[in-house]
């Protein structure tokens, strides 16, 4: 079980998209030595809910169009007690929370990091916006991933 599991989703062949996975791909080297393991995908879905359930921290990494380019966020997520779309093919983090919690009975403290988009055309290149956020995107993941565990609270 790792104490911490990154996922870093979106789209890596439309431009500012991909930072979750350009965000997980440089995280792989810096924290290669500690007890984390990082995922990138396009999107999150069910099957990732064992990988959840077995880490004490998530960090989910993606990108927002409702943030002005290059700004970052950070959220604490909370499983969605009432999923109603917990079968789709794509999951909030909320709802991967929450289907963690009921098929495996675990779930993990989580927070979210976005960084706000300037574009979403085709290509594997992020903005001159979303680049320079991206130093300080990481070093927010490695504070994210030191502070002190809290237990997830009970979904009814």
């Amino acid at each position: 079980m790792s104490q911490v599991l990154i996922i870093g989703y979106g789209n890596p062949l439309r431009g500012d998209d991909g930072v979750g996975w350009h965000a997980a791909q440089r995280l792989a080297r810096s924290l290669a030595d500690r007890d984390v393991a990082i995922q990138t995908t396009h999107q999150l879905t069910p099957e990732m809910a064992e990988a959840v359930s077995r880490a004490a921290r998530v960090i989910f990494l993606d990108a927002a169009c409702d943030q002005r380019p290059g700004e970052i966020a950070l959220r604490t997520v909370q499983p969605d007690p009432a999923p109603s779309e917990m079968f789709s093919h794509q999951l909030t983090p909320e709802l991967l929370l929450a289907l963690s919690k009921r098929l495996y009975g675990s779930c993990p403290e989580a927070v979210l990091l976005t960084v706000g988009a300037a574009s979403f055309e085709c290509g594997e290149t992020l903005s001159p916006a979303v680049a320079s956020a991206l130093p300080a995107l990481l070093e927010q993941v490695h504070t994210a991933s030191r502070m002190g565990l809290q237990p997830c609270p009970a979904i009814l």
